[in-house]
């Protein structure tokens, strides 16, 4: 067997090399350990051992006691205060039924004829029973004296004047009920008949409102409906006519709490009213709620862990440095931007409201600028 080696075409330094880099890095390194004071070729700064540790700085606001306003929109449809649904308690046929809906009418004007015809037959008998028993009790009274009728006689004779008295007047007020009348000037806007229709006992036939007195019943959440009063000042929009705001009032606030929404009711009343307004039109109240007296913090300022709500406050170690201090407290209602406290925080207590990250019991701080007192800034 005949084994040849090849040898590789490469320069004598190249096949060299491996042995003069070590010689050359042994020299340098010989040398720099003569030499405590040599400095890196190329001027290189060395850095120090320990960074310089950074300050965490923060911002704090203020544990205000102040009263807060709040703005409530309600929306909802214009109805009439006065609304009357009109009903026969008669029986009988339509003969006059003049009014659309739409025309004003004036109070005590005919609205609704029923055919009466013979309710004006039982009226006459009901007067002719009526005289008959009264002549009855007259002649048996005038015979008392000549013992030809007795007293019980006598009272007989008054109990059925007193009864024919009482039918004769029944039957005029049936018939009185056969015309039925506007019981208020106002507007027609319900008409469920027509001339001729037989009606029977309690239909419904018009409707009539009082277009000058209109207002609003909205729903309000349980939790505001202590700060609404009677006669409140409201501000109303009416779509219809526009971004043009009007003045009513809080007239009523309905006692009890719907049990599946947990709202209440309350009427607004718009008096005037002004032109181009009607029933039916979707409107929006603006309510100012005012809660007096609580001592508040910012929402965002407020954290959260399985133990409840806390917020980190600013206090001094012994030395003067700001540190903060993890505090939980009872936390109350939230309004708007702002969060009610009920216990552990005072009044002016500085709290973080930036610069969370990071931050924990204990750490010494920095504030940045002077302390912000305004309980609504953001972060």
């Amino acid at each position: 067997m005949i084994i040849s080696k090849k040898h590789g075409h490469y320069p004598a330094i190249f096949r060299r090399l491996p042995g003069v880099l070590l010689s050359v890095c042994l020299a340098a390194s010989l040398l720099s350990g003569c030499d405590p004071s040599a400095s890196p070729p190329g001027n290189v700064e060395i850095a120090p051992a320990k960074a310089q540790k950074k300050v965490h700085r923060i911002e704090v606001v203020s544990v205000e006691d102040k009263s807060i306003v709040l703005n409530q929109t309600l929306s909802g449809t214009l109805e009439a205060v006065t609304r009357i649904r009109l009903y026969n308690e008669e029986s009988g046929r339509i003969t006059v039924l003049p009014y659309h809906e739409g025309d004003v009418v004036k109070k005590g004007t005919l609205l609704v004829q029923l055919d009466n015809a013979l309710l004006k037959t039982d009226v006459t008998k009901a007067r002719a029973s009526k005289e008959q028993a009264e002549l009855d009790h007259s002649r048996v009274k005038k015979l008392l004296p000549k013992k030809i009728s007795t007293e019980e006689e006598v009272a007989r004779a008054r109990t059925e004047v007193d009864l024919a008295s009482a039918e004769y007047q029944r039957q005029q007020t049936r018939l009185r009920r056969t015309s039925i009348r506007a019981p208020i000037d106002g507007l027609i806007t319900e008409r469920l008949y027509e001339p001729g229709d037989m009606l029977a006992p309690q239909s419904h036939i018009l409707t009539i409102i009082n277009p000058s007195e209109l207002r609003l019943k909205a729903d309000l959440a349980e939790r505001w409906l202590p700060l609404v009063k009677k006669g409140q000042p409201v501000s109303l929009r009416i779509d219809a006519l526009g971004d043009r705001k009007f003045t009513a009032t809080i007239n009523r606030v309905h006692p009890t709490i719907d049990t599946n929404t947990h709202k209440g009711k309350i009427e607004i009343l718009l008096t005037p009213v002004p032109e181009g307004a009607v029933a039916g039109q979707l409107s929006r109240a603006d309510i100012k709620l005012t809660v007096s007296n609580r001592l508040t913090v910012p929402v965002h300022t407020i954290h959260y862990d399985p133990e409840g709500a806390y917020v980190y406050r600013v206090d001094e170690d012994k030395d003067g440095q700001a540190i903060v201090e993890k505090v939980f407290f009872e936390q109350g209602q939230q309004y708007a931007s702002v969060a009610e406290v009920l216990s552990e925080l005072k009044k002016d207590d500085r709290i973080v409201s930036r610069g969370y990250l990071g931050l924990r019991d204990g750490k010494k701080v920095e504030i940045a600028g002077a302390d912000v007192t305004d309980g609504d800034k953001q972060p």
